[in-house]
């Protein structure tokens, strides 16, 4: 689980699990499929990216939700 903050509701922040590892499939503009291997923080920050296209926020993961202070940004930064 890690600490997760969205532009979406400022001045939150949450824990969050997520997946460690995940595979991201798609197609580029041409029709050609491409795969691609994400870990640690960018696989987070995957994984949050897509639940947005899903119509999901940080919080619909966790009851953990707290207002951030000077002390959580130095955290998240």
């Amino acid at each position: 689980s890690g600490v997760e903050g969205c532009l979406s509701l400022p001045g939150l922040l949450g824990e969050v699990d997520r997946h460690e590892s995940v595979v991201i499939t798609g197609q580029d503009r041409y029709g050609k499929e491409w795969r691609l291997k994400a870990k640690g923080w960018l696989a987070r920050v995957f994984q949050h990216e897509i639940d947005h296209l899903d119509g999901i926020l940080f919080t619909d993961h966790t009851d953990k939700v707290w207002q951030a202070d000077e002390e959580d940004e130095e955290v998240v930064e």
